[in-house]
C-alpha cells in the first residue's frame, strides 16, 4: 500500500502542478524540485495520523478551486522576467538571516527586522523585474494573507507524513518577514 500510495502522491503532485503551471512559463527545473520537495516519504507501516495526513494532502492537491488560486498567482509571478534562481538565493538567504533573528529574540519590528525586510523586498523585486515599492509590497503582503495558510497546513502534514511534530519548518519565518515587512514604508 505504502508503495502505491508513494506513487499516488507523486502523480497527483504532478498533476497538480501541471495545472497550476497553465500557460505560465515556468522553470522545468524548479517544478521537479518542488515536486521533489512536496512528496513525503510515506513510512511503511503509518500511523492513524499518517493516513489522515496523506488523505488530507491528496485532498488538498485535487481541489480544483484551490489549484485555480494557484495558477493565477503562478501568472503573476512566472513572468518572462521572472528569474527563478535568483528569487531562490534571495529567499534561502532572507530565510537563513530570520531564522538567526529568531534565535537571537530579535523582533520583526527591530531595526534587524526591518533592514531583512528591505533587502528582502529588494531581492524578491529585482527577481520579478518589478520595482520594490509599495505597489509590489501590497502585492507581497495579500499573497501571504491568501496562499499562507494553506501552505503551513501543507507543511503540518508532510511533517506529519515524515514522524515529526506537526509544524510549518517555513511558516514561522514568512510570519516573521511578513510582519518585518508591515512596518516598511
Amino acid at each position: 500500500m505504502t508503495r502505491i500510495s508513494k506513487t499516488e502522491f507523486r502523480a497527483a503532485l504532478e498533476r497538480f502542478y501541471d495545472d497550476v503551471a497553465g500557460g505560465a512559463p515556468m522553470d522545468a527545473a524548479w517544478k521537479t524540485k518542488m515536486i521533489d520537495a512536496g512528496a513525503p516519504d510515506l513510512p511503511d507501516d503509518p500511523t492513524a495520523e499518517q493516513v489522515d495526513a496523506w488523505a488530507e494532502l491528496m485532498e488538498m492537491l485535487s481541489d480544483k478551486a484551490y489549484a485555480a488560486e494557484m495558477r493565477a498567482y503562478m501568472s503573476d509571478l512566472w513572468t518572462e522576467e521572472f528569474d527563478p534562481a535568483a528569487y531562490a538565493q534571495a529567499a534561502e538567504a532572507t530565510f537563513a538571516r530570520v531564522r538567526a533573528a529568531i534565535e537571537n529574540n530579535l523582533a520583526p519590528q527591530s531595526a534587524v527586522g526591518r533592514e531583512i525586510a528591505a533587502d528582502w523586498l529588494a531581492q524578491s523585486a529585482r527577481a520579478m523585474k518589478r520595482a520594490p515599492d509599495q505597489v509590489f509590497l501590497d502585492w507581497q503582503l495579500e499573497q501571504y494573507r491568501k496562499h499562507h495558510a494553506r501552505s503551513a497546513r501543507y507543511q503540518e502534514l508532510m511533517a506529519v507524513l515524515q514522524g515529526q511534530a506537526p509544524q510549518a519548518p517555513t511558516g514561522r519565518e514568512w510570519s516573521w518577514i511578513i510582519d518585518a515587512m508591515k512596518q516598511l514604508f
